[in-house]
């Protein structure tokens, strides 16, 4: 904006608050604080000012420009649902989006020529994903949903609807590719290889959408009960704040990260419009309730703790976790976090679940883009939806979710703090069979450590355990995790802090269905990266080995390679040695001549990139041993097996293996 404009906008921001009697109000305030010596701050003027309600009616004087609002709600129908289409007799909130304004990250830096940003919206465990934009101040995000409220069989009930008080779950994230695609079978010329191309562009499509790396960069929670004020369309601006960042952190700063535009509309409409005071109300007694509540959980909580450490001053050192931070930026009781949990028909048992969880990306793990954020930040422990929407989670997460999942499938889960071998502080999961005998789940790798297996454990001390319900502190003098007895119900053992839901601060949201794999084909993506694996093989044996002409390729060997992979999901699920051992063993020794050599080597990925697959298999010693062979009669065999999981998980094994003869 050129000087003049500023000028302009300057002058008419003066006259507007000069109409609304503004500078009258600061000038008698002004007075009023000389008077008394005291020391006046911006803070102070604007409590002064929202009390007289001032900045009330600045708001409601100033009105954009009709034709500006025009142009906003003049948004073509993109969703896959039409008005006509709806269901009789069911009350939908229609959102419809206009675009991201002011997103701060980029007017700092220029985005890759690679990002793009994606949007989720959630509501009552709905969910509605925008198709990726290109990355910028004012992302373009389109498109419009239907959301059915949940009012119940009859008429929906306005006041009814006024109660719901959880809100339009927002999440953006920044998208960029696991790594630089490089398309092997262009400018390849008509002919059978251009034909191969052509039939191989539905795999590398897949591929492509699952290689993406999302990163949360904003979050917000859009008013969509502002619809029940007007019985036309409503334009709304959601104002975001920063995501939680690759290390599962936020800013400690509140300022915006972004904003959405957004415009609602009731369908069907009621015959007459609330009033906007009932829902001002509704939400004054929504946030005096919480923040009662709150107050007295910190006064019982502080008492708590006292008595606590009272027993022993080694206490202090424990891992006690008794608030943390959501992605708001508010504190929160920990068990707030925990909710049984039964996200439809697509884990058929706790083991799945296990598996479903550990394969979620690690936040930590993940390189964050470049952003011009400040340098305070704090932990924050992030809501379902963002979980699910990026795929990523941290340590933390992982296990509040698995402990949900758990409680979901009808067992005696709970969030276990303490530390490892090494003196890290860890969370992991805890389930109680029989006499209180301890089961340990570990998030991040679905591993089981039953009380049989405590040489394995990686876990030294147990500081505390939570779920939905209550939290413990270990009040034993070893709290070796061994050593520990979990009968919780022993209060010479473990100090009882109870948190019933009714005492504590509502933070709304919703179990949200999984949704099914989007990979139509397995085999036809297993074939693809299987070839783009060969090709990488026979590159490295030609430039890194100077092995003349072709290498050999065993298709049948490669069939005797899938038992194998199919055993080690099998016991990364279940925990379990797989059957068929003795026949994939047979299978090989008949398959290898005698005085012959086999060597094989698995790798396993939670990704379908075949860049990072590629670089992966290059790094690793066996596997340059494999390709190493220069034997003759050496014989090479690769073998890939996909398992596909919810929410664009995948578990992917892929076995490489060579045989030759050992006489030269």
């Amino acid at each position: 904006m050129d000087d003049s404009k500023v000028s302009e906008l300057r002058k008419a921001v003066n006259q507007q608050l000069q109409k609304a009697g503004v500078q009258g109000v600061l000038h008698q305030l002004l007075l009023e604080y000389q008077r008394t010596g005291e020391r006046v701050t911006p803070e102070d003027v604007l409590d002064v000012l929202q009390g007289r309600g001032v900045i009330d009616e600045l708001v409601r004087s100033v009105q954009p420009p009709q034709p500006a609002v025009e142009a906003l709600v003049q948004v073509l129908n993109v969703g896959p649902s039409k008005p006509a289409e709806l269901p009789s007799g069911k009350t939908f909130l229609h959102v419809k989006l206009l675009g991201g304004r002011a997103f701060t990250d980029y007017t700092v830096r220029i985005p890759g020529h690679d990002e793009q940003l994606q949007l989720s919206l959630e509501l009552f465990g709905q969910r509605f994903n925008t198709k990726p934009v290109t990355a910028a101040v004012e992302p373009a995000f389109a498109g419009e949903a239907f959301f059915q409220l949940p009012t119940g069989p009859g008429p929906a009930d306005p006041l009814q609807l006024l109660a719901m008080r959880q809100g339009l779950h927002v999440v953006v994230m920044q998208m960029r590719p696991m790594a630089a695609v490089v398309d092997q079978t262009r400018d390849l010329g008509p002919g059978p290889a251009s034909v191969a191309a052509a039939a191989a562009s539905a795999p590398e499509q897949v591929a492509a959408h699952l290689s993406v790396r999302r990163l949360v960069c904003a979050l917000g929670t859009a008013e969509w009960r502002t619809a029940l004020l007007r019985r036309n369309k409503v334009v709304v601006s959601v104002q975001l704040g920063a995501g939680p960042g690759a290390n599962g952190i936020i800013p400690a700063s509140t300022a915006p990260a972004g904003m959405l535009m957004l415009q609602l509309e009731l369908r069907p409409a009621f015959s007459a419009a609330l009033d906007e005071s009932l829902l001002k109300s509704q939400q004054r007694m929504e946030h005096a309730r919480d923040a009662d509540v709150m107050a007295a959980f910190v006064a019982n909580a502080k008492a708590w703790w006292g008595d606590y450490v009272s027993q022993n001053l080694a206490f202090k050192s424990r891992s006690i976790k008794v608030l943390a931070v959501g992605e708001d930026g508010s504190q929160y009781p920990v068990c707030c976090f925990v909710r049984p949990l039964q996200l439809g028909r697509t884990l058929a048992n706790a083991r799945e679940v296990a598996r479903f969880v550990s394969l979620l990306r690690r936040r930590e793990d993940l390189v964050a883009l470049p952003t011009g954020g400040q340098s305070e930040v704090t932990e924050c422990w992030c809501m379902l939806h963002t979980i699910l929407a990026s795929g990523t989670a941290t340590k933390e997460e992982m296990a509040l979710l698995l402990c949900s999942l758990l409680l979901g499938f009808g067992l005696d889960a709970w969030v276990v703090v303490g530390r490892l071998h090494d003196g890290a502080g860890h969370t992991w999961v805890m389930t109680r069979g029989p006499l209180a005998s301890p089961c340990f789940w570990e998030p991040g790798t679905a591993v089981r450590y039953a009380i049989t297996d405590v040489d394995t454990w990686p876990y030294q001390s147990v500081g505390c355990v939570f779920n939905h319900l209550r939290l413990y502190a270990n009040s034993q003098c070893d709290d070796s995790a061994f050593g520990t007895s979990y009968v919780l119900e022993d209060a010479t053992l473990w100090r009882e802090l109870p948190m019933p839901p009714q005492e504590l601060p509502a933070m709304p949201w919703s179990a949200i269905p999984l949704s099914r794999s989007v990979i139509p084909d397995p085999l036809e993506l297993e074939a693809h990266l299987e070839a783009r694996l060969r090709a990488a093989a026979a590159q490295h044996r030609r430039q890194v080995l100077g092995v003349d002409g072709a290498t050999a390729w065993d298709d049948g060997l490669a069939q005797l390679l899938m038992p194998a992979l199919a055993a080690y999901e099998h016991e990364a699920v279940s925990g379990e040695v797989a059957p068929g051992n003795d026949e994939f063993q047979q299978a090989i020794k008949r398959a290898v001549p005698l005085g012959w050599v086999f060597k094989a080597m698995p790798q396993h990925h939670s990704h379908v990139c075949v860049d990072l697959m590629r670089k992966a298999m290059l790094e690793e010693d066996q596997m340059l041993d494999i390709l190493g062979a220069t034997a003759s009669t050496a014989s090479f065999a690769l073998r890939v097996k996909i398992f596909a999981y919810p929410e664009c998980l995948t578990s992917v094994w892929m076995m490489l293996a060579v045989k030759y003869s050992a006489v030269t």
